[in-house]
């Protein structure tokens, strides 16, 4: 899981969006369904996501929803994904096929 947040976390980061830091994020594959928690800068309380997800055929997590903990980070949220896209690209190789077993 920490290999999943780190590819997160560097997506945000490429994307100009380091004032977000990803303290946590759970899975449940059977639901294909996530919870994060977020650091925003600023902020002095986390920020808790939840949503939904799926795994392409082109070796990606898309994620499908986002609901935040305060409304108006809800509508922030689908602002980012529209700057970052809503696929995050999975390693090639081993790597890539570990994390699907856990998606």
């Amino acid at each position: 899981m920490n290999l999943l947040l780190t590819l997160l976390q560097t997506k945000l980061n490429s994307s100009g969006l380091d004032w977000i830091r990803v303290e946590s994020l759970n899975l449940s594959p059977g639901q294909k369904t996530l919870t994060a928690d977020l650091k925003l800068a600023g902020e002095s309380e986390l920020i808790r996501l939840t949503g939904t997800y799926s795994v392409t055929a082109s070796n990606a997590i898309r994620l499908d929803s986002l609901v935040a903990s305060r409304q108006w980070l809800t509508e922030v949220a689908d602002l980012v994904l529209a700057k970052t896209g809503r696929e995050l690209p999975l390693p090639d190789g081993l790597k890539g096929k570990m994390i699907r077993l856990f998606l």
